[in-house]
């Protein structure tokens, strides 16, 4: 009698944790390399079903390895209007970005980082454009760019760097082109009119 009695709640649980399963199965949306939705056999990334928290919902993507891709927090369980800091990730488990929403739209610092770790770029947003001091890093960490962006385009003042941290270019942008004469600098840091 013991036996069938532990064979039955054996197979309970079994059951309760297939039907768990074949549920969480469900409610899994799949999407394609392009974040479209599709069948699971085509799809690169899985979002299980978005979890309610306060006033909004846990997104959490993966890719097909399990390993996470993305995580925030969405005001509205399946559309993306994100609140409060984003963060997408590489396959390796590195940072990939993190950015800021209010409501579903872009505010604050962004940071870009290179796959093997290292920052990559910074800026920050205002009322959902790229606004103020912009600089972007060699994966050696040493600086490759750096200058002002207005309204969401390069203006002002702007250097470009070589990977061995010398200067490599300084001039002028205005809305987003170059402007005016632009001062250029060979590897070793001497200026091409030398």
């Amino acid at each position: 009698m013991k036996t069938y009695i532990f064979t039955f709640l054996v197979g309970c649980f079994i059951g309760t944790t297939s039907v768990a399963a074949a549920q969480a199965a469900k409610d899994t949306l799949w999407f394609d390399a392009n974040w479209s939705p599709s069948a699971k056999n085509q799809a690169s990334y899985f979002r299980p079903q978005p979890v309610k928290k306060g006033n909004g919902f846990v997104w959490m993507d993966y890719y097909l390895s399990g390993a996470k891709q993305m995580d925030a927090v969405s005001l509205d369980e399946t559309e993306e209007i994100f609140d409060g800091s984003v963060t997408w990730y590489f396959e390796n488990g590195n940072v990939m970005q993190t950015v800021n929403y209010k409501k579903g739209v872009l505010v604050g610092e962004r940071k870009n980082y290179h796959e093997s770790g290292p920052l990559k770029s910074q800026y920050s947003y205002k009322d959902a454009l790229i606004s103020g001091p912009w600089v972007g890093y060699y994966e050696n960490a040493k600086l490759s760019e750096s200058g002002t962006c207005v309204k969401g385009l390069r203006d002002g003042a702007w250097k470009e760097y070589h990977k061995n941290g010398k200067l490599k270019g300084e001039g002028k942008y205005k809305a987003g082109k170059k402007v005016g004469a632009w001062k250029m600098y060979y590897y070793d840091g001497k200026s091409e009119d030398e």
